[in-house]
């Protein structure tokens, strides 16, 4: 048996937005201390709080041979014992969420395509005994914006889901509920029950945790700054896709040019 991996849940109930912004309540629940995380007492999640339509697993980078770094894994363990706690006939959907990152140049899969994320994901997860027919993968998606508006629009929408579990790594807890929490209350199917569920930062020194935590805190603020700005579906679409660098045409140079980035940087070994 697996250990528990998932350290903090955290509810989220976020309405439809049409020019206005939507209200949320929060709330903590857990069983059992883990530890710490992210400054704070971290509770150790043995079961979900209640059944979900999927649990979408937020990719967390691959080593340069392709094989999944050791914070990934917790997030992929959890979501496996999510499944495997479930009742038949009410199984959650598992949506993989990731492409490649624009920090360092992808790996190769056969045929010298790009091997994506969630495909590494997907692979560990099968050989775990998840039925392919049970996951679904975003391949668009190179940050944690595209996580959410990718995960949104191709799965969430088309198949009218209305309560979920978001799952990631403490470290990127914070960015990757400011995002989702952003491009979801905009979803126009209506309200959407979100759990956030963060798992623990395994495999990381603290030189790297550190270097992360100030770019995720500086990354949460300004999703936070923008969810501000940007309150309808269609002015997101025109913001991700006229002034992103991962998606804008206007900034696809820019993609690939690894020239600006300092190659020493802590942070990037978390990628």
């Amino acid at each position: 048996m697996t250990r528990p991996a998932a350290l903090l849940l955290t509810r989220a109930r976020l309405g439809a937005v049409s020019g206005r912004r939507a209200t949320s309540a929060k709330r903590s629940v857990g069983f059992g201390t883990c530890g710490k995380a992210s400054g704070r007492r971290a509770r150790c999640i043995t079961k979900a709080s209640s059944s979900v339509d999927a649990v979408v697993v937020v990719a967390g980078g691959m080593t340069p041979e392709g094989g999944l770094p050791e914070w990934v894994t917790p997030r992929l363990d959890y979501a496996y014992e999510a499944y495997a706690r479930a009742a038949e006939g009410n199984k959650p959907r598992i949506l993989l969420s990731g492409s490649m990152t624009p920090h360092k140049p992808p790996p190769m899969a056969k045929g010298g395509f790009n091997l994506h994320e969630s495909t590494a994901m997907a692979e560990y997860l099968l050989e775990k005994g998840v039925p392919a027919n049970s996951l679904l993968k975003d391949t668009a998606s190179m940050d944690t914006i595209g996580n959410a508006y990718y995960s949104l629009c191709l799965h969430a929408i088309p198949r009218g889901w209305s309560k979920v579990e978001v799952v990631t790594s403490a470290f990127h807890m914070a960015r990757t509920q400011a995002a989702f929490e952003w491009v979801w209350k905009l979803s126009p199917m209506g309200p959407i029950d979100m759990q956030f569920v963060s798992t623990e930062d395994a495999g990381i020194s603290e030189s790297a945790l550190k270097a992360r935590a100030t770019r995720e805190a500086e990354s949460a603020a300004a999703l936070r700054a923008n969810a501000a700005r940007v309150t309808t579906f269609a002015a997101f679409n025109e913001w991700l896709f006229t002034t992103h660098k991962c998606y804008a045409v206007s900034r696809q140079h820019e993609i690939g040019d690894f020239s600006h980035m300092d190659q020493n940087d802590e942070a990037l070994k978390s990628y």
